[in-house]
């Protein structure tokens, strides 16, 4: 069951469906404008690459594009590895760079390119391979289209960039939650915490953690100076899409709530996103069972403190609370 103490306190609310409603209403997308696309990132791909994406440019106003490719190979070996990064392979940055490609899905036959530096002159047999992988995959074709590969290829990384979204948002959704973190601590100078705590670490505390989270690393944890000591530990997460699995999603919080409650260990879920809109039915079964799910601005109206004090100083004597 959900602690709706803090509701009760801060607004006057006692009732589940009302508090869940307000929960809602407040639920906010917090992407910074280095979420979209980590262009650092982008042009440290495309700058290592620079004069050989510049070599392949000139394919783009060959008018025989085939003979073209096979003398540049042969001239320059070296713009091998940077041919992936043509079709968006997800593996184009890898020291071995394999491609398999299908010759009859009927048959099974595949063919295999295998796009590593060329550690010597390419031999005949290896620029034809490479040519015919070059018109398979429609390379060529494309080349009749453009006028630079590297605009071309600062593209594709870009595109490929929007896969890490779900990991900035995450740490988005930490940045806006680092300002009640804080709040908590300068009201709560009986609690240490730690950011991204390993197993290890929080087993240096005195802290034991069930096996089966063993290669976690939490967002927070937060744990009491004096003897004996409580622990709390703090999950963030950050939905502005929907998610693949929402009912897997809210299975899996409630799993591990009680998995570290029979371990004797706090558990505080802070989740936010309007992605959360189209998943209100995961959202109600975690706010139902969850019994410290916070959003950020929640946390930022003090609910984060307010869990902080439930979990790790209720019944402690000489320390406040807020409720019973």
């Amino acid at each position: 069951m959900p602690d709706l103490s803090f509701y009760e306190s801060r607004f006057g609310i006692t009732s589940l469906d009302k508090a869940f409603d307000l929960f809602v209403a407040e639920l906010r997308t917090y992407y910074d404008a280095d979420y979209y696309v980590d262009w650092k990132k982008v042009y440290k791909h495309v700058e290592h690459y620079r004069h050989e994406l510049f070599l392949l440019s000139s394919l783009c106003s060959a008018p025989d594009k085939e003979q073209a490719a096979r003398e540049l190979l042969r001239k320059y070996p070296q713009v091998v590895p940077v041919l992936p990064a043509l079709i968006a392979n997800a593996d184009r940055n890898t020291p071995r760079c394999v491609i398999h490609l299908a010759e009859d899905l009927s048959q099974g036959i595949i063919k295999s390119y295998d796009f590593s530096t060329p550690v010597a002159p390419l031999t005949e047999t290896q620029i034809e391979t490479y040519v015919e992988f070059l018109l398979k995959s429609g390379v060529l074709f494309l080349l009749e289209q453009i006028k630079s590969v590297f605009d071309y290829v600062t593209g594709v990384e870009v595109g490929l960039d929007s896969n890490a979204r779900k990991n900035r948002s995450g740490k988005c959704a930490i940045a806006a939650l680092r300002p009640a973190v804080e709040q908590a601590l300068s009201r709560l100078p009986q609690i240490e915490s730690k950011a991204e705590a390993t197993y290890a670490f929080l087993g240096a505390q005195g802290c034991t953690l069930p096996g089966r989270v063993k290669g976690k690393k939490w967002d927070w944890a937060f744990w009491t100076l004096k003897a004996p000591r409580r622990f709390a530990v703090v999950e963030v997460n950050h939905y502005g899409s929907t998610g693949s699995k929402p009912e897997s999603i809210a299975a899996e919080y409630i799993a591990r709530q009680q998995l570290l409650k029979e371990a004797g260990i706090g558990f505080i879920w802070v989740t936010d996103g309007r992605g959360w809109l189209k998943m209100t039915r995961a959202l109600r079964e975690s706010f139902d069972n969850v019994e410290h799910l916070i959003n950020i601005h929640l946390a930022k109206e003090g609910q984060l403190e307010w869990a902080l004090r439930r979990l790790l100083l209720a019944g402690v004597k000489g320390q406040k609370e807020f409720a019973a």
